[in-house]
């Protein structure tokens, strides 16, 4: 089976490539970073994977990309996904999230009309109704707060109008809060930084923000499970939430990670970290997704571990 992977080189896509490599795939990823020395088109294959050259926004070289992919299934992954980000640039943000989004699905409907597509959004298309609603199913009202948060909902729509308009087998996904290895810019791995610099000497100090946020935490790996699986048996033109449907605050794991550190140390609040504008919970119903037979395999302890001993390499890699 042939897979094409916009936004291969992020946090999730990397994930996703290894397994879609272990099961047997011939996998693409779409990148906008060139290699040095190469020219326009395919940028080289690297641990299996082929990486074509392009950008959502430039359609000649996104139909080259899909033409050359001629792929069984698609895994849209590639976004603007900061959100204070999306306040400051709103236009780049739509351009980029919805506007690219709509020329993949058209692209994929001309060259490769027949492969699933795995359009990936965001939790944060809930928006208000999450402060409201809790566990969140698929059918609730979106109410974002965010530019970003609105590109993903005009990223679901356009998704499922293509097909139940066009007959693109298009399915849209909204993960919660995916953390485990490689995973940078969020809460666990800050944390892990922190925890591997206390047990070498570096700081003393463990400032943190608010801990009573609830999230419902996903496993990278079982949300890679998830959008495979997804891709397989999920209905075109129907959303799925990708979550546990379990609620878990950042004091939980906080504790876990002082369980795991090889030096004590006591979190101290930090006034300069209080953000006030963060939803104090967000928590999905799995109900559609287990339908399909998905079943999390890590539990929140075994992903906090598994971060805590990356994080204990990576900083020994780079210092």
């Amino acid at each position: 089976m042939r897979s094409l992977i916009t936004g291969i080189d992020g946090f999730i896509g990397s994930w996703l490539a290894e397994a879609l490599r272990a099961a047997g795939d011939q996998v693409f990823g779409l990148t906008r970073r060139r290699a040095a020395g190469q020219g326009a088109g395919a940028d080289g294959e690297a641990e299996g994977v082929v990486r074509l050259v392009g950008d959502l926004t430039a359609r000649p070289a996104l139909a080259d990309a899909v033409a050359a992919a001629r792929p069984d299934r698609v895994f849209h992954l590639a976004a603007l996904n900061n959100i204070a980000a999306s306040f400051a640039d709103p236009a780049l943000t739509i351009e980029t999230n919805v506007s690219g989004s709509l020329n993949l699905f058209d692209e994929v409907r001309r060259s490769a009309p027949a492969a699933a597509v795995v359009s990936v959004g965001s939790s944060a298309e809930y928006g208000k109704t999450a402060a409201e609603t809790a566990p969140l199913t698929e059918d609730l009202p979106l109410l974002p707060t965010s530019p970003y948060g609105v590109s993903k909902v005009s990223q679901g729509q356009l998704c499922r109008i293509y097909a139940d308009v066009h007959g693109l087998r298009a399915i849209h996904v909204r993960p919660f809060a995916i953390i485990g290895p490689r995973k940078t810019k969020d809460a666990l791995s800050d944390f892990c930084r922190n925890v591997v610099a206390i047990e070498r000497g570096e700081t003393d100090r463990f400032s943190v923000g608010p801990l009573t946020s609830e999230r419902d935490f996903v496993d990278v790996r079982d949300a890679v499970a998830a959008l495979l699986l997804i891709s397989e048996n999920g209905t075109p033109g129907t959303t799925y939430n990708l979550c546990n449907g379990r609620a878990a605050t950042l004091e939980a794991v906080l504790s876990l990670l002082q369980g795991l550190s090889r030096r004590p140390f006591h979190p101290l609040p930090d006034p300069a970290r209080l953000r006030p504008a963060d939803d104090r919970r967000i928590v999905g119903d799995s109900s559609r997704l287990r339908a399909l037979g998905y079943a999390p395999r890590f539990s929140l302890a075994e992903t906090v571990s598994a971060t805590l001993d990356f994080w204990r390499t990576e900083t020994g890699r780079s210092s």
